[in-house]
């Protein structure tokens, strides 16, 4: 299974083997991504696969308010600093590194919320009540 850590990834490789624009601009956007972004977002899609919409909210939901937070890590605000404030693209990563990320970073922004932030509620009762 790919890792973005990986240094031959499956997109690497068709990057290099076919010149297709698609997998090269790909690459080099993943390149100026968060490291620790990349390696929540592959979680995330993962888990995903096997969790009911309201399960994905849920923890769609508990990532935003960490990433916003700054409790983990400032990059959220970092990249939008670089981005859409100074506009310089000149974002400077905490961890800078795939390989700087924890396993514990990243376990943290699938935590449930402090007591102080309650969980997303949906309203699954009166959505399921034809069922």
């Amino acid at each position: 299974m790919w890792e973005p850590q990986h240094h031959h990834s499956p997109l690497k490789v068709a990057a290099s083997e076919t010149k297709e624009p698609w997998c090269i601009s790909t690459l080099n956007r993943l390149k100026e991504a968060s490291p620790l972004s990349l390696k929540v977002s592959l979680r995330s899609i993962r888990e995903g696969r096997f969790q009911t919409l309201d399960q994905c909210l849920l923890r769609e939901y508990r990532m935003t308010l960490q990433a916003i937070s700054k409790q983990i890590s400032g990059d959220f605000c970092e990249g939008v600093r670089a981005r859409m404030v100074d506009k310089d693209m000149a974002a400077k990563w905490d961890p800078p590194t795939l390989e700087k990320v924890s396993q514990d970073m990243v376990d943290q922004y699938f935590l449930p919320l402090s007591e102080f932030e309650p969980d997303l509620e949906l309203p699954t009762k009166s959505r399921e009540a034809f069922f």
